[in-house]
């Protein structure tokens, strides 16, 4: 069984940059597999604040048919998987927006010196609408307030769309101060689960020391993520801090990760996929 995908090229989406695409996606059908078909949204040169090339958001949804874990986020599509059927069916599971400003290169071959790698790029961008995302949230100067399933999280992501000029296709929730599924396998140093309430209560400064501390493992084989300081929405917690795994934070010109890793595997492994 692979995992099917069904992609909707929206914003004047070039030809090339379609193929290219299409080439992340056979990767992932190949990595993964699920019964039911995930909807896709490909939006084409949009404005992304900052450094961002592109980003993704998942659909999201809890408690649904067979959920592993009650009153915890799962990424749509991975929920599908696990229902065994389209809980949405209206609706794409996930949104990738690329931006207006890099040089993108389209090729199967390596990229010049001086263009961002469309499918290398769409290759990770994909991966967090597939659930590696983390639902985590800072606030406030030293000592930093930390939280996860915070609404305000949301209202940044929905500003970032709405910068865009585009839609996303579906509506995110109230996270009503809930963990996601990714966040659930998040650890410090010690081992703690940082959404262990009884360590690290939800909206607490013992939760933004964790945050920032370049300290933080995925449970599974203790795979180190990048947390920073400063810490940086979407960013931070939501990557490996490995510098050739495809979920490293950033890619540059001339660079290209067309390979998904083990250990991000694993991670997708132990969120259910």
């Amino acid at each position: 069984m692979a995992l099917n995908f069904i992609t909707e090229y929206l914003n004047n989406f070039p030809p090339p940059a379609q193929v290219a695409f299409a080439r992340a996606l056979n990767t992932w059908a190949n990595a993964l597999n699920s019964a039911v078909e995930v909807q896709v949204s490909a939006i084409w040169g949009v404005e992304l604040p900052g450094d961002l090339t592109a980003i993704c958001i998942p659909n999201l949804i809890e408690n649904f048919p067979n959920a592993p874990v009650r009153d915890t986020w799962y990424p749509s599509s991975l929920a599908d998987k696990v229902a065994g059927q389209d809980l949405q069916p209206n609706e794409p599971d996930l949104a990738v927006f690329f931006g207006n400003n890099p040089t993108w290169y389209t090729g199967a071959g390596n990229p010049p010196a001086n263009q961002i790698d469309l499918e290398s790029v769409a290759l990770h961008e994909l991966c967090h609408g597939l659930g590696f995302v983390g639902p985590f949230w800072l606030q406030g100067g030293w000592p930093y307030i930390g939280s996860y399933g915070n609404q305000a999280l949301i209202i940044h992501a929905n500003a970032i769309v709405q910068g865009t000029g585009q839609q996303l296709g579906f509506q995110l929730p109230n996270l009503n101060n809930h963990p996601n599924v990714y966040g659930l396998h998040i650890q410090d140093l010690g081992g703690d689960h940082l959404t262990n309430p009884g360590r690290y209560p939800n909206n607490s400064t013992n939760l933004g020391a964790p945050l920032v501390s370049n300290n933080l493992f995925f449970d599974l084989n203790r795979h180190q993520v990048y947390a920073p300081n400063p810490f940086v929405p979407l960013i931070s917690v939501d990557h490996l801090n490995d510098p050739n795994s495809l979920m490293r934070p950033s890619i540059g010109p001339g660079q290209r990760v067309r390979a998904v890793d083990h250990p991000v595997l694993q991670i997708l492994n132990a969120l259910g996929w």
